[in-house]
Parts: structure tokens; sequence; C-alpha cells
């Protein structure tokens, strides 16, 4: 059976991202004589991991934001305003008439009083500090049928990227897969993992994804932990996604074949979908649900990886079956099962079938500058 290797982009695959010049650190500037709202203030940028000076940005860096109380000056408001940067009036509940003239007054962009827009406040500043968008690649990798060896790949396409990229995220969002760590033999490990991340609530700032599984040459994972529970909720994958594009060059995503139809937010910050199937013709036909599902909740390009099982189908005509472009072939590797018991995860030698795809598709994916 021929062993094709990552097609050529096919028409209307996205581009791949490039890396963006890196700028000057952006900061919050507060500009208050109320100690009170300046600590409400200064806790909620400590946790967006954004920096806030008072008066002025810090040598080096550039204001993102301009917060003020209204007991600010006019004239030292209207002397720190730049194209771009927004001003916020910022005060405490209750507010009378006269706090919402004095925020008009000002000019100011928006104005909004804590609690009640605390995490309105959050958001932005971690906006500041981060961006309002990561640039990391983000690629999703789901079986097309039970056993069809997903989540080996999605570790190895991650140690790929992150030989490539110098960095990639490995998310673990099936809670019946036993564990992506248990996998790679780091469940020992110390590091956030999905338990960790219990009732969480909106945003995640990216600095958090950094105490995840370490291991080592610039992989991590954040995995199930196996202390029960339903596993991460759509929202909570959304937000661990998006904090990871600021972080990691690389995110590489396992995802379950249930519950595709609530990933859609997801699935769009995806630069492809892999649909993992082993090559027989029921794999094909497993495979056909799940291929047509993701294109009923996203656009993000789907394309068909085979695992080579002997005397199985053709590879182009299993993905034919399953309406999906054939992104490659895996071939088998004589040792996986046996390594992955033994805790020495997956294999990384010149002649593993799995290493090979691998590293095609992460040169393929791989930011450029």
């Amino acid at each position: 059976m021929p062993v094709p290797g990552p097609r050529s982009r096919p028409p209307g695959r996205p581009a791949r991202p490039s890396t963006p010049a890196v700028p000057a650190p952006r900061t919050g500037v507060l500009l208050t004589g109320d100690d009170e709202l300046a600590a409400a203030v200064v806790r909620l940028a400590a946790a967006a991991g954004c920096g806030l000076g008072r008066g002025c940005a810090p040598a080096g860096e550039t204001a993102g934001a301009l917060l003020v109380g209204a007991d600010a000056d006019p004239a030292e408001v209207a002397a720190l305003r730049r194209p771009g940067v927004p001003v916020v009036v910022v005060g405490t509940a209750p507010a009378g008439p006269a706090w919402w003239r004095t925020a008009a007054g000002l000019g100011a962009d928006h104005a909004v009083l804590l609690p009640e827009a605390e995490d309105w406040l959050l958001e932005l500043l971690s906006d500041v500090a981060t961006g309002p968008g990561g640039s990391g690649t983000v690629l999703a990798v789901v079986g097309g049928t039970g056993g069809g060896g997903a989540s080996v790949l999605a570790a190895g396409l991650s140690r790929a990227l992150a030989d490539t990229t110098g960095g990639c995220l490995l998310v673990d969002a099936d809670p019946r897969s036993g564990g992506l760590d248990l996998l790679l033999g780091a469940d020992a490990l110390p590091g956030l993992r999905w338990g960790d991340l219990a009732g969480l609530d909106g945003r995640i700032g990216p600095d958090v994804l950094r105490t995840s599984v370490r291991l080592g040459a610039g992989l991590q994972v954040l995995a199930t932990d196996r202390r029960g529970g339903p596993g991460p909720a759509p929202e909570q994958l959304r937000a661990v996604v998006e904090a990871s594009r600021r972080v990691f060059p690389a995110t590489v995503l396992d995802l379950p074949r249930a519950g595709l139809r609530d990933l859609g937010p997801v699935l769009e910050a995806c630069a492809e979908v892999l649909v993992v199937v082993p090559g027989t013709t029921r794999a094909a036909a497993a495979a056909c649900v799940v291929v047509d599902e993701l294109r009923a909740v996203s656009t993000a390009p789907v394309r068909l990886v085979v695992r080579e099982v002997g005397a199985g189908a053709d590879a182009e005509d299993v993905a034919d079956a399953a309406g999906a472009p054939l992104a490659g072939v895996v071939r088998p590797d004589r040792d996986l099962d046996a390594g992955l018991e033994r805790g020495e995860g997956v294999p990384g030698g010149r002649r593993s079938g799995l290493r090979a795809f691998a590293l095609a598709c992460a040169r393929d994916w791989a930011p450029t500058a």
C-alpha cells in the first residue's frame, strides 16, 4: 500500500500563520487618588496578568488602556490619551447621576462600575496583556471510530510540533481516554490537570496553562486526572484554547467523538481537524458520520488519517468512503503498544511511521517567520 505524506494545501485551506514581530509589552495606566478603587483595579490587573502603572506606563512599556477614576484631572486624562487606547472611567457601585455626568465629561470610551463590571474589566486587561487573540496554531484530532488511534496520533503530533515550533500544549479533552499523561508516561508528574480547573467560568489567564504537566523539550499536556467528573464543558475548552493560543506556538486537541456538535466555536479556532481511522471499510463508514458532524458545526478543513492495518482497504478508498480528503497513512510501529504499556510514550525514532507522519504534518503547519 503506498504511503503518501501530508498533501499540499487544498483550495480554501488557510495559509500557515507567520510569526509576528514582538511589540513592546503593553500595560494599563491608572489615574485616581481613590485608594479603595485603586486596590480593586490592581487586584483585577494581577488576576489578568496585566501590568499596571500609576499615572504613566512603566519604562519600556506602552499603555494599552487608560483607567481613570471620576476624581481624575480632565487635563491629565487628555494628555495621556493615545489613538487606539481605550479610556475607561471606573467607579464603585452605587453611583449617582453626578458620577455619570463626570464620566461623560472626561470623554471616556467606557464607564463601568465595580463589582458588576469585574468580568468585563478583567477581559479588557487580559487583552491589554496578551492581545485580543493569540497567533498560535490549533489542530484537532478525533477518532473516526473507537480504537482508531486518535490519542496516539495526537501525542505524536504534539511532540513533533514541540520540536519544530519550540512549544506545544496537548489538550486531553476526552474524559474517557484514560488520561494522555498516562499514555505519555507522565501520570506521576506534577502539574495542572482538568480537575484543577473545575468550576472554571469565563476567561483563563494564559500563564495558568504554563503550570500544566511538563514533558520536556517544549511539550506540555493538560490531561484528565481520573478523579472523575464529566470532563471539560465546551465553554471551558474554548477558554483553554483561547489562552493556549496566546502562550504556545501550537496546540493539539484530542477530542472525543461524542458531543462534537457542541464544539463549534472550538473547532472554528482550528487550522485543521484530522479524523483518524484504521484502514477498513467498516471504519470508513463510522468516520463518515464524524466527518458530517464536524462539517455541520465548523468550516475548519477536515482530512482523514488512515492507520495501516495490514490487509485492509486502500487508503484512498477509505477516504472517499468517509467523504474527506486523505492527509496520509500512518505505518504501523512494531513495538508501539508494548512501549506505551511500559510508560515510554510515543516513539521518536527515525524508523517510526508515527514519527515520520507527525513530523511531516508539523513542518506543514508550523508557524514560519
